[in-house]
């Protein structure tokens, strides 16, 4: 396994897009007070890790959370071909570095196939508790999508009740240390670039107001 940090972005895209290798890449940014993070990244066509305890990648979402980060200037932790399932363990590197910045917010990205799914993009807090807080990030971010006529029809949902993919055993989700947005995503936002871009625009919106306030 291979620790990169201070990357420049051409080695970092090169990372992205390489199937075979695990690394877990950390991006510095200036506001700390955010961090992006991506625990299950392979690039497209890679569907599989080498992690028996989750064996199913999250294709692309790297390169998601790595344009994400970039546009806030926030630090960015990307777990890619990865061997553990860093976020369900407090003594992996990915959630020590996460602690070691202790921000305020945390937006994890994630991708899903869409067998279990019952909306196209589900937002978790991880409790029933702060299903308020996921509701709120869903209705914000619907909103956004309504000004675009390529993501307008995704369904979108933050009700923990209603969705599948509540991260309940997410230890980086469900934590008091920082405020934690467990977002899953479908595979043909994740392979389009100008759909995730145009994403990546609506969270960014989001997650200022969530700093503002």
């Amino acid at each position: 396994m291979q620790k990169h940090e201070g990357l420049e972005p051409m080695t970092i895209e090169m990372l992205l897009n390489d199937p075979v290798n695990s690394y877990l890449i950390f991006i510095l940014g200036r506001n700390s007070d955010v961090v992006i993070g991506v625990p299950h990244h392979a690039p497209l066509g890679v569907q599989d890790l080498p992690c028996e305890s989750h064996p199913t990648s999250d294709e692309n979402t790297g390169f998601i959370g790595y344009h994400l980060a970039q546009m806030l200037d926030c630090p960015c932790l990307i777990a890619g071909n990865y061997f553990i399932d860093p976020n369900k363990y407090k003594s992996s590197d990915y959630f020590k570095k996460i602690e070691e910045i202790s921000p305020k917010f945390l937006i994890e990205i994630h991708g899903h196939a869409g067998q279990s799914a019952y909306f196209d993009i589900e937002i978790s807090a991880g409790s029933l508790d702060k299903s308020t807080l996921s509701e709120k990030f869903a209705d914000q971010l619907s909103s956004e999508f309504s000004k675009h006529p390529s993501l307008r029809n995704y369904t979108i949902s933050g009700n923990f009740v209603q969705i599948h993919f509540r991260a309940t055993k997410s230890l980086t989700i469900n934590t008091d240390q920082w405020t934690a947005f467990h977002i899953e995503l479908p595979q043909k936002l994740r392979e389009d670039q100008h759909q995730y871009n145009q994403l990546c625009e609506s969270l960014e919106k989001i997650v200022r107001v969530l700093l503002s306030s």
